[in-house]
């Protein structure tokens, strides 16, 4: 029981952080910013804790689906820490941007404190969801069709990026199916290592199911 209101503090601090930054973000570039998968994902997040909360709170236990939900919210979010970290800051350093990338106005918010929370209550203290390729799968699904979505748009000439690796005309043809092929792969990579490892350290933790 302990955990589990862990778990519920650890979803509260994520939905006012969560707020704060998607506020921050849309004063700064109102509703055009839910383009970026950064604020598209971090949106996912607080509605699902939100839901988490509301769950926990009421009927005192988390049903596998809102279990599912924050899987897949967690995936999104460390993918977003991720690309960020190792594609987007490497990216921009050449032109002294690196801090506004990482941490400057709603990207402390969205790229850093929002993901490691989210992934640190999941692993730690939230109940785990189902195993298999289906729970895998299912977390990397909002990486896909972003993918998708985003790289038709982009083709159509309807949208331009909103980041570098989606610029289908200013890069060669093969970086762009690398970046289509590569990010999503990282999706279900993260997906399968953040359920392995809850596999293995919640073995013995038994939670309360719907």
């Amino acid at each position: 029981m302990k955990k589990q209101n862990f778990a519920l503090t650890a979803n509260a601090v994520l939905i006012i952080l969560e707020i704060i930054g998607t506020a921050i973000s849309l004063s700064d570039g109102g509703l055009v910013n839910f383009i970026w998968y950064t604020v598209l994902s971090n949106v996912f997040a607080m509605a699902v804790s939100i839901c988490y909360c509301v769950q926990a709170v009421k009927y005192k236990k988390i049903p596998e689906w809102i279990a599912s939900l924050r899987f897949g919210a967690s995936v999104c979010l460390l993918v977003t820490f991720l690309i960020v970290v190792f594609v987007l800051v490497p990216m921009s350093l050449p032109y002294g941007t690196a801090a506004k990338v990482l941490y400057q106005g709603s990207q402390i918010y969205h790229h850093i404190l929002c993901p490691l929370i989210s992934v640190c209550s999941f692993l730690f203290l939230e109940k785990s969801p189902k195993k298999g390729l289906h729970s895998i799968i299912k977390a990397a699904l909002p990486t896909f069709i972003y993918a998708i979505v985003l790289t038709v748009l982009n083709l159509l000439k309807i949208v331009h990026g909103p980041y570098p690796f989606l610029y289908v005309y200013e890069q060669p043809w093969y970086l762009s199916v690398f970046w289509f092929l590569v990010i999503p792969a990282l999706a279900l990579g993260i997906a399968t290592v953040l359920l392995k490892i809850t596999e293995k350290m919640k073995k013995s933790t038994t939670f309360e199911l719907d």
